[in-house]
C-alpha cells in the first residue's frame, strides 16, 4: 500500500514537471514574439537627389538625304567637233571657267559677215538721215534703211550668240562630275557630257508626320550627323516646308540648308536629323529613379525619414535624365538608389553622395 502511494506521488510530480516545462516554453516563445513585434524595423539605406531644372528640347528625329544646292546636266549648246577640253572629272571650277570648246571657224566667219552687213546698213542709214536733214531724202526711204539696219543688227547678235555657244563654261562655282569628252569628238545638243554641282551648301530632305505640320517653321534649327563623320555634328536651318501632305504616306517633306564650305558633305549621303521645335526648362530626375509597373509610373520620395510612393507624369528623356511633368517640386528628395526593397512607409537612412557607392555595397 505504501509503495503504491509513493509510485502515484512520483507520477504526479513527473506530470507536473512536464506541464511546467511546456508552459514555460510557450511563455518564452510568446515573450520573444511580443518583443519582436514591438521592435522597430531597420531603416533601408538609400541615396537621394532633388529634381534639377534643365533646358530641354522638343524635337523630332528622322533620316534624310543630302541634295546639292544646285545641280545641272551639262550639254553642248550647239553641234560640232570638240577642239579643247581642259578639265577633268571631279575638278572644282569657278564661275566662267572653260569646260570645253567646239570648232568655231564657221561661226567666226558668219560673225564677220554679219558684222560687215551691220556696218554697211548703219552707214546707209546715217547717209539717208543726213539727206533728210537737207530735205533731200523721203521718209519712206529712211524707214526702209532703218528696217535694213535693224535686221543687220539682229543678225549680228545672232552670230555673236552662235559663236559663244561653241564654248561651254561653268555657270557657277561647283564640282564637275564624270567627264570623258576628248578633243576631236563630235557632240550634239542632246548629248549629256557631265554633271555639275554646287556643294558650297547642301540641303537635307526628310519627311515629317502630318501631326507636326502646324509646328514646322522656316528657320528652325536642325542638327545632322553623317555616317562618315560619327563624331561631328552639322547644323542647319529649315528653308523649305512642303505646302501639302502626301496622301500616301500622310507626311510632308522638309528641306534644311546646311553650310558645306569644307565640302565634307556629298550629295546622296544619308544623314540622321533632329529638328528642334522649341527649347524649354523642366524638372528632371535620373532615369534610374523612375519605377514603372504596368500603367503606373512613380518614384520614392523621402520625408521625415520615411519613403513615400509618389506618382509622376513623365516627359522627354535626354542624356540619362527624364522630364517630370507632374508629381514633384524642386524641394522633393527622390530616391535614386536603394529603392528596390522599399515600400510605401518604409523607414530609410539617407546616404551622403560622397559615401553612396561604399554604403550601398
Amino acid at each position: 500500500m505504501g509503495r503504491a502511494i509513493k509510485w502515484l506521488a512520483g507520477l504526479v510530480i513527473v506530470v507536473a514537471c512536464a506541464a511546467a516545462g511546456i508552459w514555460g516554453a510557450d511563455y518564452l516563445t510568446r515573450s520573444e514574439q511580443a518583443a519582436a513585434s514591438t521592435e522597430e524595423p531597420s531603416a533601408t539605406r538609400v541615396s537621394t537627389e532633388s529634381p534639377e531644372l534643365r533646358e530641354l528640347e522638343d524635337r523630332y528625329s528622322a533620316v534624310g538625304t543630302l541634295l546639292p544646292l544646285r545641280s545641272i546636266e551639262l550639254r553642248p549648246l550647239a553641234a560640232g567637233r570638240v577642239v579643247r577640253a581642259p578639265v577633268n572629272s571631279g575638278d572644282r571650277l569657278a564661275e566662267g571657267d572653260l569646260i570645253f570648246e567646239l570648232d568655231s571657224r564657221a561661226a567666226r566667219a558668219e560673225l564677220a559677215d554679219a558684222r560687215a552687213t551691220y556696218e554697211e546698213a548703219r552707214q546707209e542709214l546715217r547717209r539717208f538721215e543726213e539727206l533728210q536733214d537737207r530735205n533731200v531724202s523721203s521718209e519712206a526711204r529712211i524707214e526702209t534703211a532703218r528696217a535694213v539696219f535693224r535686221r543687220a543688227e539682229a543678225a549680228l547678235r545672232l552670230a555673236n550668240a552662235n559663236l559663244e555657244d561653241r564654248r561651254l563654261v561653268a555657270p557657277f562655282e561647283g564640282v564637275l562630275g564624270a567627264f570623258d569628252l576628248d578633243a576631236g569628238e563630235y557632240v550634239e545638243p542632246a548629248t549629256v557630257v557631265s554633271t555639275f554641282e554646287d556643294l558650297s551648301a547642301v540641303e537635307a530632305e526628310f519627311a515629317l508626320p502630318e501631326r507636326y505640320f502646324a509646328r514646322a517653321r522656316k528657320g528652325q534649327t536642325v542638327r545632322l550627323q553623317a555616317r562618315p563623320y560619327p563624331e561631328r555634328v552639322f547644323t542647319g536651318e529649315v528653308d523649305f516646308i512642303a505646302p501639302g501632305i502626301d496622301p500616301g504616306s500622310r507626311s510632308f517633306n522638309v528641306r534644311v540648308l546646311v553650310d558645306n564650305e569644307d565640302r565634307a558633305l556629298a550629295s546622296g549621303m544619308f544623314v540622321s536629323t533632329e529638328l528642334v521645335f522649341e527649347t524649354y526648362e523642366a524638372l528632371t530626375v535620373p532615369d534610374d529613379a523612375v519605377i514603372s509597373e504596368g500603367s503606373a509610373t512613380y518614384v520614392f520620395t523621402v520625408a521625415d525619414g520615411t519613403a513615400r510612393r509618389t506618382d509622376v507624369a513623365l516627359g522627354a528623356s535626354r542624356e540619362g535624365r527624364i522630364e517630370i511633368e507632374q508629381g514633384l517640386d524642386p524641394a522633393s528628395r527622390v530616391v535614386v538608389t536603394g529603392w528596390d526593397t522599399l515600400s510605401d512607409g518604409s523607414p530609410v537612412e539617407i546616404v551622403e553622395a560622397e559615401n553612396r557607392d561604399e554604403a550601398l555595397d
